[in-house]
Formats: C-alpha cells, structure tokens, sequence
C-alpha cells in the first residue's frame, strides 16, 4: 500500500499539474495521500534515540499536511466550498486567498520535510548501528 500510494501520489499531481483528468486525478492524489500517510503512520520506532523520535514527529507532520494538500486539490478540482463562501466580496477574497491553487505550497512544505526526514532518519539508524 505505501508504494502504490505513493505511486497514486505522483501520477495524481503530474496529471493536476498538466490539467489532464484534473477531477478524477485529485481524487487518486487524495486516496494515494491517505495510503501513504496511514503506512507511514503505522511503522514504530522501538530505538532510544531521541534525534528519531523528533525526526518521526515531523515525518507524521509532513503526512499530515500531504492530507491537507490532497483535500485542498480536491477543492481546487470540484469547487465543492467556493459557491458557498463566494457569496460575497471576502468570502471570494478569502477563497483566494486560503484555498485557490495553495495544495502546490502545501504540497511542497510536505515534501521538503519528507525529504530531510527521510535523509537524516536513514544517517542516524546508520550510526546506531
């Protein structure tokens, strides 16, 4: 499951990137979102180390926020809030503001942190060993 969400995850934002099947796209993003983050969130660290077990917090923060930009693409894709807060001149404001186009920025937050968690967690159990 984590390497088919993954899988999901990559071709889910390459396909809303390149506006092909945006709708049904952010949907496979936001399923392979939630199979990545739940494998993840499942694996335990039974060490002492207290580097792992802060760089395991951020890990489950950045899944967290690869859950945020998921249901923020797919706002972005079916519009499902922006009828209902586009009612008057700040709902509208606000719509651009929070939610139009910034599962990219979140995305991204998620992905650095994935990133530098992955690379230090791998070093550190290197050195516990």
């Amino acid at each position: 499951m984590f390497i088919v969400g993954g899988a999901f995850m990559v071709v889910g934002v390459g396909c809303c990137v390149f506006d092909v099947f945006t709708k049904i796209m952010s949907l496979v993003f936001l399923a392979g979102t939630l199979m990545f983050a739940g494998m993840q969130a499942l694996q335990r660290y039974e060490g002492k180390s207290i580097v792992i077990r802060r760089l395991r917090r951020i890990m489950l923060i950045a899944d967290v926020l690869f859950v945020v930009a998921g249901l923020l693409m797919v706002e972005h894709a079916w519009q499902w809030l922006f009828p209902h807060m586009a009612t008057t001149l700040d709902g509208y404001e606000t719509y651009m503001r929070y939610i139009h186009n910034n599962w990219v920025v979140v995305l991204l937050v998620a992905a650095i942190l994935e990133m530098y968690t992955m690379h230090r967690i791998s070093n550190e159990l290197s050195k516990e060993d």
